[in-house]
């Protein structure tokens, strides 16, 4: 029985193991693409907690990054602050639209009606201001004074940038009124502008040496205006009392453009009549031109204290890196992409940056303005009055040096994010 038992029955055979994947840590793409990337907050709340408890190496490197910014920012504030002030000295509140025009040395060319009508009619010409001067003299209570004489019309006192002190500027039915400025007052001896208004003086003003139906013009005028303009002693008054004296020819045109890129071709046209042309839009682009290179040698200077900023931004992050190998490899080794492994050394960095550039523009705008107080304050005690500022904080600036700031910060941390996100977690975890 023992024996057909052992004739018709086989002993069982075993079965080999299931055969089983060969995963490799860190290497299985396919393991890998199970795990979802870590939140962005949590990546920015690691990188803040690895800035904070290393708080005297932080404070060294945002330090830096604050003098480096803050020089870079200063001297450019003050660059931009002496070019506002110069071209403000300069151009004043005069508009950019305005193109004066002259008449060279010459019999044939005359800036008269025949010339001003053509101007009138060109494209893209909004007003035209006529001016006339002429040498004359000015006489209250027995004295006095020599005086120009200018006869304007209202486009011309429109788009001239005079500062009143007393009553009113000209009106176009004015035939015998007459606006003067500071320096003729004192000329004739009156001391306060209050004292001028309503004062009556006689203007004579030869005009032997033009075309005219008069030789001379000499007549009484009520003083309607004061204001403040250059040393010598001017005169005011509307061009009806020339036009009327049968003067032909004015000195000086003012063509004002309906927009200031309309300038360029409004010039050509009226030069290629032979007339002479001047531009606030040449002396803008000269300033603009000197001040371009002066700002540019300011913040080369500054860039030697940026250049060591980068330097402790660069080593601050490679040692980061080097003391938290096993930590990324654990990490790793968890689930965590390389991806995220870049995403918290660009968020240090990102941090380092932001926060030490915002730290340094702070320090340079409260360096600038109270150099501004302080000069002005100083001026004020040597009679101006008018406050002026060598400082200027313009919005484009502040928010152009902290992108500056962050594209540092992202080139600086470009090599330690590659070499974390190439670390092998293995090799990682080996370390002691």
């Amino acid at each position: 029985m023992q024996k057909n038992l052992s004739n018709n029955s086989t002993p069982p055979q075993p079965q080999a193991p299931p055969k089983m994947k060969a995963t490799s840590l860190g290497n299985d793409s396919n393991t890998r693409k199970r795990f979802r990337a870590i939140q962005l907050k949590i990546v920015f709340y690691m990188a803040l907690k690895n800035i904070t408890s290393k708080k005297l190496r932080s404070f060294l490197t945002v330090f830096g990054v604050v003098i480096g910014i803050g020089s870079i920012f200063f001297l450019l504030s003050f660059g931009i602050g002496i070019q506002e002030l110069v071209t403000k000295q300069v151009i004043g509140d005069k508009s950019l639209k305005a193109l004066e025009v002259s008449s060279p040395n010459s019999r044939i060319l005359q800036l008269n009606d025949q010339v001003i009508n053509k101007i009138r009619r060109y494209p893209n010409v909004d007003k035209v201001g006529l001016q006339y001067s002429f040498p004359g003299s000015i006489a209250i209570n027995g004295g006095e004074v020599d005086a120009v004489v200018y006869g304007i019309n209202q486009d011309f006192q429109s788009t001239t940038s005079f500062t009143l002190k007393k009553g009113r500027l000209l009106k176009k039915e004015d035939t015998r009124a007459v606006v003067v400025n500071l320096s003729t007052l004192k000329s004739i001896g009156i001391k306060t502008a209050d004292k001028a208004i309503n004062k009556q003086v006689k203007l004579t003003i030869p005009l032997n040496k033009v075309q005219s139906n008069k030789s001379e013009i000499s007549d009484n005028f009520t003083i309607v205006g004061v204001i403040e303009s250059g040393a010598g002693s001017e005169v005011f008054t509307t061009d009806s009392l020339f036009t009327s004296a049968g003067v032909l020819n004015y000195q000086q045109v003012k063509v004002i453009a309906k927009d200031t890129k309309n300038i360029s071709t409004i010039r050509k046209q009226i030069e290629s009549n032979g007339f002479q042309t001047t531009s606030l839009v040449d002396t803008l682009d000269e300033i603009n031109k000197i001040f371009k290179f002066f700002n540019v040698i300011l913040v080369s200077f500054g860039s030697v204290g940026m250049i060591v900023a980068v330097l402790g931004m660069f080593n601050t992050l490679t040692i980061s890196l080097l003391e938290r190998t096993k930590e990324i490899g654990l990490m790793m080794a968890l689930g965590g992409r390389r991806s995220d492994m870049r995403k918290l050394f660009i968020f240090e960095a990102l941090l380092l940056s932001f926060l030490g550039s915002i730290i340094g523009i702070a320090f340079a705008i409260a360096g600038g303005t109270a150099v501004n107080i302080f000069l002005n304050s100083g001026a004020r005690g040597r009679g101006v009055t008018s406050n002026f500022t060598v400082f200027a904080y313009p919005a484009w600036a502040i928010f152009g040096m902290l992108g500056f700031t962050l594209i540092v910060g992202l080139l600086v941390v470009y090599f330690p994010a590659r070499r974390a996100e190439t670390i092998n977690p293995i090799d990682a975890l080996r370390r002691e």
